[in-house]
This record gives structure tokens, sequence and C-alpha cells, in this order.
């Protein structure tokens, strides 16, 4: 850019754009935020806006956009979402004092994972910033304060911990960029690009955290590179580090540990189709705070296998059951309450105003009538004291009516100051001296339509329309002309301006004091706010899931040692909410490192059994009663589950593949403490390849992991696998069949269904009679073993009949067809022979894998082609 043609103005625009080369810059001029040149030709498309040129009759035809500067939350919102990096450049010193050009800086750095509004973001999601080193991994949510870290030193269960969390962003070094975004997963994440400081920055940021934090009794973690990463980078983009609670270490052997595509499966917190309305969590979600949702969510997500935790979360449930009138007393408080913890997000930032400290007061109010209910939440007396007083000064000092700009003054109430209440006196009498000139006017001119106003570029003004221009006196001084008006100045109005603008100019200033002393008691306040918050969090997810327990009749589960499972009467809790007609429970009884191996028709309810025992031990284990008459479960500490049939695209992987990729996962991890979940596995290849992996994978948990597994197949050939192994128990859902008719009872019954049912459940599905016919006239013949491949021409399905020449062609071929498979016999009888003696047990999972491609490829070479 050839800086000697531009203006003042655009020289100073590109010295701070220069240095903001990476983000989108929005360059505040009087009341709008601009963009210019490529930034605007990025933005104005997501924000919907157009894009327009600074001066279209000169060959400056630079682009640009803008928006309103009281309204750029939404739009830099649209941007993050996009991907983008923001920067506000804004008028540091007011107006009417700049000496030349306005004197502008960036204020503030927005990324994806760090937000300028609260209000934009998803109220039941956190917003987390993530960074990783060979050590650790850590989070942290600059709109709540949240922080936390893991400590492992496993790539795979880092990158399985990122996949869970989902961050809104991650912070990573240059060689971490170039090493890890080489790999299609990783692409996905929105990232920027931080070193880690050093150890000289790092101990001075410790020494002055010790000064900050030299009262506070809260210890903390030592940290990992990786939070520090975090927070010096919070820093660098003028993020407010203060409103960073003290850094959590999360222990992953406390948490039960399973994979993101385990949430898909069962539906945690969204369904197959994206929808988060018929998910586990929504199904659930009975709070009444965002705050508490988001508590809930995060138990969800990670539930406990600690038992105490467990059972002191089930004890904060269960006081309340008798206790209803109190649920819906408390619940009717929590909907008064608000976002706290957001709300102590935006305060941290300069940009907060006064509407936002007295909304935050009032819910801190809300909040602290809570605490007599519960008084085993209740923190010292001397800190909810101080709390106290702080709310009530605050809601005695900012007015309700606060203008949204904390710069327009109108901003505290009369009390708080005695030199406030002076200068406000002072510019209310000069308000009504300007009333009784504006009326003095009016009559000494006969001007009934004069009016005295005020606007930020020409000050006070007096506006008299042209049809009375000819009344105007002598010693009105014109300031404007506009096209169905002309407006004035007078020298009374002159002396009258310069007093009022004085007098206000001082009270904002005096205003601006107070409410910055008000905002930094807040912020030096902040270990007590978040524990108060964390305290109603807590309080509204207890009394959240109590209603749900009362509302749903949910029982309380009950721990044992070892393996077993007992679930009375269980239920499905997504399902029975969602259907219209009674939902039939189930009673599931396993024993320790038994395996129950379930076979029937699709839409039996297979796959709604299996996920509801997972959903059950997910609920026990945050701490929630579960949908059943009697719960008596293990603490696991892995849950596994491949369920249904999904590609992924994105990294290359057929459905197959991916099958494979997730049963690996579980050969390689499950142990005796964990839950598989396993549904009709090897379909995604031939039926024999397909059968022969079911069975080794199944064979190889049964004997070496002994964890307790839910096994549903088509293959009804596994179900003599329980001649063999013990701990294998057949099971089905029970089908009635009559008058060639099925009917899904959805009950679970022992023993094995020799039946899918498939063409049943195909013409329940809709499909035309002649495919109805035609499958069923193929299926007797492979049941009887007189099934003929067609060799040379393929037979017309359902026009061609026995005496046209296409199907005796047909027929010939196929009785050759017949004869070469005689010849087959032998070859196959001797393959046949060597899979029932391969030594399977003796052998692992993969050498397994590579007999039966070897098997395979034999038999695609023999079989008609």
């Amino acid at each position: 850019m050839q800086t000697q043609k531009l203006t003042p103005l655009m020289k100073q625009y590109w010295q701070i754009k220069s240095l903001h080369k990476d983000k989108i810059l929005l360059f505040r001029m009087g009341d709008f935020f601009e963009m210019f040149y490529e930034d605007a030709e990025k933005a104005a498309p997501i924000l919907n806006i157009t894009l327009t040129a600074r001066n279209k009759k000169s060959s400056d035809n630079t682009k640009m956009c803008g928006v309103p500067h009281h309204s750029i939350a939404s739009p830099i919102g649209k941007l993050l979402a996009a991907g983008f990096k923001v920067a506000i450049c804004d008028q540091i010193e007011p107006v009417s004092q700049a000496k030349g050009l306005v004197k502008r800086a960036v204020t503030r750095i927005l990324t994806p994972g760090m937000v300028y509004s609260p209000e934009s973001l998803d109220q039941l999601r956190a917003h987390y910033l993530c960074a990783f080193d060979d050590h650790s991994v850590s989070f942290t949510d600059t709109s709540t304060g949240e922080a936390f870290f893991y400590m492992t030193g496993d790539e795979q269960t880092r990158w399985h911990i990122i996949r869970l969390l989902n961050p809104a962003e991650l912070v990573l070094t240059a060689e971490q960029k170039k090493k890890m975004f080489s790999k299609k997963e990783w692409k996905e994440f929105h990232f920027s690009v931080f070193e880690d400081p050093s150890l000289e920055e790092i101990n001075q940021n410790e020494l002055e955290e010790q000064a900050d934090q030299k009262n506070r009794s809260d210890k903390t973690d030592p940290l990992p590179f990786s939070a520090y990463r975090l927070k010096f980078y919070i820093a660098a983009q003028k993020g407010n580090i203060k409103i960073i609670q003290p850094f959590q270490q999360k222990r992953i052997g406390k948490e039960l540990w399973f994979s993101s595509q385990a949430q898909e499966h069962l539906e945690i917190f969204k369904t197959y189709d994206g929808d988060t309305k018929d998910s586990l969590f929504s199904t659930v979600n009975r709070a009444k705070t965002p705050s508490g949702a988001r508590l809930l969510k995060a138990r969800l997500r990670s539930p406990s296998t600690d038992r105490k935790e467990i059972e002191n979360r089930l004890d904060s449930v269960e006081k309340w059951l008798p206790q209803p009138e109190k649920i819906q007393k408390i619940r009717d408080l929590l909907s008064q309450v608000g976002d706290i913890e957001r709300k102590l997000g935006k305060i941290s930032h300069p940009q907060c105003n006064g509407r936002d400290l007295l909304s935050l007061a009032e819910s801190l109010r809300t909040g602290l009538q809570l605490i007599p209910f519960d008084q085993t939440l209740c923190s010292p007396a001397v800190v909810l004291d101080s709390v106290h007083k702080l709310v009530e000064e605050i809601i005695r000092s900012i007015r309700p009516d606060a203008p949204v700009g904390i710069q327009e003054g109108n901003m505290i109430k009369k009390g708080v100051a005695e030199e406030l209440d002076q200068l406000i006196e002072e510019t209310e009498k000069r308000q009504s001296a300007l009333r009784r000139l504006e009326a003095q006017e009016r009559a000494r001119t006969g001007i009934p339509s004069l009016k005295i106003r005020y606007n930020n570029v020409f000050g006070y003004y007096i506006e008299v329309t042209k049809v009375h221009s000819k009344k105007v006196p002598s010693y009105y001084i014109r300031k404007q002309t506009l096209t169905q008006a002309e407006r004035y100045t007078m020298e009374k109005l002159q002396l009258i301006e310069e007093k009022i603008l004085s007098s206000r100019a001082q009270r904002i200033e005096m205003e601006l004091f107070i409410f910055e002393n008000l905002r930094q008691k807040v912020m030096g306040a902040l270990p007590d706010l978040f524990y108060l918050s964390r305290v109603i969090c807590e309080m509204d997810v207890s009394v959240a899931l109590a209603y749900l327990a009362i509302e749903q009749s949910y029982t309380r589960p009950t721990f044992i040692a070892g393996n077993s499972l007992i679930l009375v009467n269980s239920r499905h809790p997504v399902v029975e909410q969602k259907q219209k007609q009674h939902f039939i429970p189930n009673t599931i009884r396993m024993k320790e490192g038994e395996c129950l191996l379930l076979t029937g028709p699709n839409m039996a309810g297979k796959s709604t059994l299996m996920r509801q025992v997972a959903l059950s031990v997910i609920l026990s284990q945050t701490g929630s009663f579960v949908p059943a008459e009697q719960a008596m479960l293990p603490v696991f500490t892995k849950l596994f589950t491949r369920i249904g049939a999904s590609d992924s695209l994105s990294q290359g992987l057929s459905t197959f593949m991916v099958e494979m990729k997730e049963s690996v996962e579980i050969l390689k991890q499950a142990n005796e403490h964990s839950l598989v979940i396993l549904d009709e596995i090897g379909r995604g290849t031939a039926t024999y390849d397909g059968m022969s992996l079911a069975q080794a994978i199944l064979e190889y948990l049964v004997q070496k992991k002994r964890s307790l597994i839910f096994f549903a197949t088509h293959y009804h050939e596994l179900t003599d696998l329980t001649k063999s192994f013990p701990r294998i128990r057949n099971a089905h859902l029970s089908v009635s069949e009559k008058d060639g008719h099925i009917e899904f009872l959805y009950t679970l019954s022992s023993g094995a269904l020799a039946q899918s049912y498939g063409i049943h459940v195909a013409r329940l599905a809709g499909f035309p009679l002649d495919v109805i016919k035609r499958a069923e006239e193929l299926l007797k013949k492979r049941e009887s073993g007189t099934f003929i491949y067609p060799h040379q021409q393929q037979m017309d399905l359902f026009s061609a009949s026995p005496k046209s020449s296409s199907f005796k062609d047909s027929f010939n071929s196929a009785s050759l067809a017949r004869t070469q498979n005689k010849k087959e016999d032998k070859h196959l009888k001797e393959l046949i022979r060597e899979i029932k003696s391969y030594p399977l047990q003796e052998k692992s999972p993969l050498e397994t894998m590579n007999a039966v491609a070897g098997w395979k490829k034999e038999i695609t070479k023999r079989k008609p082609n």
C-alpha cells in the first residue's frame, strides 16, 4: 500500500492493520465500526450487508462495509463462527477533546474461542479454548472462567479428550500445527498459533499470582505448559485473565471413559440427524439455569467412577424427594437467577455497562434467597454477608434504565454521591432553562413548530421549518441548511449549552468513577461469587434430577462390587418420553463377565434394549436416578459401543473400515470393568467374512477381557457358542407370528430366535408385493438347498414366464452352474475342514482377521462369477 497517497485517516488504519494482518479489523468511525479492502470483501457476505466504496466518484474505490457500534455483538459472533479472528479498534479519546485525528487503538482481540458477548453463545454449551503438549491437555472457557487440565503422555488419550470436549479453538505451537494438521481428523477445528511462554515469563506470572492470591485459602495444582500457553494467549488477545479461575486437575481414571463415537451411538447430546431435541441430555434436563444445565451436561459427558462422589450426588438428589413443595419453590427462584457464570464473565470486560452490573446483582440477590433451603451447601456466613452487601450497593447505585453506553451518563442513581447529586441538579436546572428558552423563542418569533434539539456533531441548535423561514429574527446564527428546515444558534443558547456540556462532562466522569469502582469490587470478589455460583448450579442440578425422578418414576441405583448387573423393569429414558403408547419395560440380569447374545429381527427392540442399559449406566454414574424399578450396577470404568452403520467420508473411511477401527479400539482397551455394546458386527462385508470376524471378536472379549457384553447379531450360527463358552447366554426380543404376519412384543426372553423375519419387516416397510413374493421364493430355495446361481444370463425376475425363451436360457445356464458347483465341492470341503480345525483360542484377533482374508480369497476364487 502506497501510504503517500492516503488520507491521514487511512494512514492510521494501515498502521493498525499492519499489526493484525490475520484478523478482520473493525475500525471505529463515529457511530460505526467499518471494515475495508479484503476484510470488507470477506465480511460482507457472512454478515449479509452491502459492500460499497468509500468514495464512488473518485479514483479511490476502496471497498468497505460497516455495522453500528451499539450492535456489534451479533456480527462479531457470525465472524467468529465462520472461523475468523476479529480485532476491535476503538476511539480511545472523546471526539471533542481530539486535536486533529482521533486517537484509535485495538482494545480487544477475539477468536473463535474468545467471545465478545456471552449472549451470542449457545447457553447450554461450554465454549472451550484448548492447548496440549506431550504430557497434558488443558481447557478454559473465557465466558465462565472454568479452567482444568488432564495429565497424559498418550497421544491417543489426548485426542480422545479433545474430541469428547469439542473445543471452539485449539491454541497450537507452530511445530504442532505443522505436525497435527497434516492429519485429516484435526482439520475440523479452528486453531491459532501461539508459542509456549519462557520459564522466566512463567516464574514472573507465578509471583504475580501469588501476590494476588495471598489471602486465598484454596490450593491450586501445579500447572503444565499447556495451561500456561492458554493463560498467556488470553492475555495477548487483551482478554481479562483475572476471570480465569485456578486450573484444576481432572484425573482420567476418575471419569467413565467413552469415546465421541459412543456419544453419537447413544445419542447423548444429539441424535443421528444432528437434532438435539430427542437426545438423552434434552430428555433428562430439568435445570432452570443455563449454568446448571451446563453442569449437568458436563457430568453426562464425564460420569464419575468414584463411588463416594456418585453416592454423595445421589444423596443430594434423594433428600429432595419427600419435599415436592420445596422443590417447586426452589425451581421458581432458580428460573429468575439467569446465567451467573457468564454474567461474571461479561463484567470482567471493560466493555460491560451499567445494565450488565445490575443484571448480575439481581441474579445474585435471587441466588442468595436459595441458600436457606439447603444449609449443607452454605458457604461461610462472612462470605455470604460480603456478597449481600456488594449486591445491595450495586442495586442502590445503578439506574434500571441505564443507557447501553457508559459514556452517555444517566447511569447512577441520586443519593449515591453528594458531589454527583449536585452535578445532576445543575444539569437538570440547565435543561429546565433550555425548555424555558424554547417556549420564549416560540412566543417571540410566532413560530409554533420551533424546537431546540441536540446532536453529537452540531451540539444544541434551533430548528425552524422553511415554511417559517421569513419569521427568523436577525440575531439567529445559521448553523446548517436541510431540505425542509434550517438550523440556527444564538448567544443565549450558546451560553446555556456551554454550561450544560460542562456539567454533563463532569457528571459522566463522576459516574464512570463510581461504575468502575463497583466493577472492581466485583472483580475483587470473584472467588466468592464463583463459589456462590457453583453452589447454585449444584442445587439446580440436584433439584432438577429429583424433579425428574418424581416426574418419570426413576429409582435410585445401588452399586455393587464385581461386574454383575440387575435392572428390573428397565426403560429407555428417551423412547418412553417420546412415544405416545406405553413403553414395555424389560428385566435384565447378568452375571459377572457374562455376554448376552441377542438375536431376532430388526425393529424387535434389540438396539433399544442395549442402549437403555448403557444410558442407565451413564445416568447412574452421573449421579441421577434411573428409569427402572430396581437397579443394581457395578461402577464401570469404560463404556464401549459399536452401533449403527456409518462411514467417514472426510477421513476416507468406508462403513466397514469405521466398524473395524472402532472394534479394534474395543479389543485393545476393554477390561473386566467395561460395559461393551456391539450391534451387528461384521455386517459391512461378505457373510462368511462378517460371521467369522464377529465370532472371533466375541470369543476374544469373553476369554481375554471378561467385560460385561451385549452382542446383537443376525448370524444365528453364533448362538451355538453357548455350548463352548458358559459365560455366553442366548436371549431374544420376542415376536408373535400368526397367518404369515408378525407382531413385535418387545419383551426379553431366554434362548435364541432362529429367524430374522427380514421379509416380514420389508412387508411392514411397504415393499412392492412382487419383490416380497420373489424374496420369499428365493428364501425357500436357499433354505431347502435348491438355490441355483444364474450364471450367464440374468432372468427377468418379475415379467419372464417359464415358457419364454429368456427363462429357458436362464434355466440352462443354471443347470450348467450346478454341474460346475459339484466340481467345486471337493475344494470347498477341504476349506471347511481347515476353518473347523483353526486354533481360534490360541490366535490373536489380527492373526484371525488375516486367516479370514485368506479364506475369503479362496472362496471368491472358486465360487461362480
